[in-house]
């Protein structure tokens, strides 16, 4: 069976959380989705892969941390409607640092809700999925 060819892709993106804070990277400039955005490490599922290990692959892939996903949590159109992502909470398997390993970020960050209200720019829905996972309420998250 092919995709239809108005398909959205299907990008999974990894809520890592270790010691209360969340692992975020800012987007390199290049790059032609979000570029310059503070987002979750993300990317396409390959063929042949479920979600799961498609989100591993990519976090491995681009931070060298193992995890294990463990739960599809959100899921949401891009915000140029290109592609539909499966946000997946993560589990980090051991204590090794995240390194910037690709050329899909420029930086990465271990945050706090609070210190990612101050990243700029930061996608407000993003912001929302993970102070709602931090179990703070509607109220607090800016609206979009």
């Amino acid at each position: 069976m092919t995709a239809e060819p108005d398909a959205k892709r299907l990008v999974v993106a990894a809520v890592i959380e270790r010691d209360g804070r969340f692992l975020l990277g800012k987007r390199s400039a290049d790059k032609r989705s979000a570029p310059g955005v503070w987002h979750a490490v993300c990317g396409r599922v390959e063929s042949g892969e479920s979600e799961a290990e498609g989100v591993q692959r990519e976090v491995f892939e681009e931070t060298g941390l193992l995890v294990r996903a463990s739960e599809m949590v959100w899921q949401a159109d891009s915000r140029d409607g290109s592609a539909r992502i499966h946000w997946w909470r993560v589990e980090v398997l051991d204590e090794r640092p995240a390194r910037l390993l690709q050329a899909e970020h420029s930086e990465l960050r271990w945050v706090t809700v609070q210190e990612m209200r101050q990243l700029e720019p930061v996608f407000a829905e993003d912001l929302a999925l993970f102070a709602g996972l931090n179990g703070e309420t509607e109220a607090t998250v800016p609206q979009t």
